[in-house]
């Protein structure tokens, strides 16, 4: 019951300081973090259950950073002449 009311409590306080709030831009960083923080959760939940299976999950931002590097690495060989291989030839390697 505790946990409830300090929950409520919480949440009312937060509400209280988003009313009185009157930037854009501070609102939209809140949903974004709001967001990030809900994302988080439900993925350690889905992780949780997913050890159980000895499966591996890669969260949705180790796959971004994956892409990011991936991308500037790219643009790097591009820019400086590099001669990268093609998807074929890694298919072949593996």
């Amino acid at each position: 019951m505790t946990e409830n009311v300090d929950l409520s409590i919480k949440r009312d306080a937060l509400v209280s300081q988003l009313y009185s709030v009157d930037n854009v831009d501070v609102i939209e960083k809140v949903q974004r973090a709001l967001n990030r923080a809900m994302s988080a959760v439900k993925q350690a939940t889905v992780k949780k259950a997913v050890e159980d299976d000895d499966v591996e999950y890669i969260s949705k931002e180790e796959l971004e950073d994956v892409y990011l590097n991936a991308f500037t690495e790219l643009c790097r060989a591009k820019k400086e002449g590099w001669k990268l291989k093609s998807a074929e030839e890694l298919l072949h390697e593996l």
